[in-house]
């Protein structure tokens, strides 16, 4: 298993407090100032809230279920190696996949539909993709995609 780094120096000298509180002892060293962020949700941690042990940032957890490093690992699945969990890109809700079939999905709470590897609304595989009309360009391939793309759409 990967050791845990600070969002902000990638390095792993770090502490974990009570809760979700983590220290970074090269950033404090640099900052000269204790630099604490969550563990869960890799955010610094709000400067006016060191008395709680439990993360007050908004989205923390959701965050923090994309940030999860799990992936997919069925042989057979379409989606092996995507992450297990996926925000649906038109109500944020957390979601997996079953592993059958293709990997388009349609959120069950705002019927949207998407792609479970690339994100994209629409997405053909190119195996799957019959072209009829020869002016027409490929469609992009589908490349599974990690999640920092939906955080940054999230801005999270």
């Amino acid at each position: 298993m990967n050791s845990p780094k600070c969002p902000h120096c990638q390095q792993s000298d770090i502490s974990k407090l009570d809760g979700q509180r983590a220290v970074c002892r090269s950033c404090s060293k640099v900052k000269r100032c204790v630099f604490q962020f969550c563990w869960a949700c890799q955010r610094e941690w709000p400067r006016n809230d060191s008395t709680t042990n439990s993360c007050m940032l908004p989205n923390c957890a959701l965050r923090a279920a994309l940030l999860s490093v799990k992936l997919i690992s069925e042989p057979e699945s379409s989606v092996k190696g995507c992450p297990y969990l996926r925000a649906c890109p038109g109500c944020h809700a957390l979601l997996t996949h079953n592993g059958e079939g293709c990997p388009n999905i349609m959120c069950p709470h705002c019927n949207e539909e998407f792609c479970f590897r690339c994100l994209r609304p629409e997405c053909y595989d190119n195996e799957d993709y019959d072209d009829d009309d020869d002016d027409e360009e490929d469609p992009e391939p589908c490349v599974i995609v990690d999640n920092t793309e939906i955080l940054q759409h999230l801005e999270l």
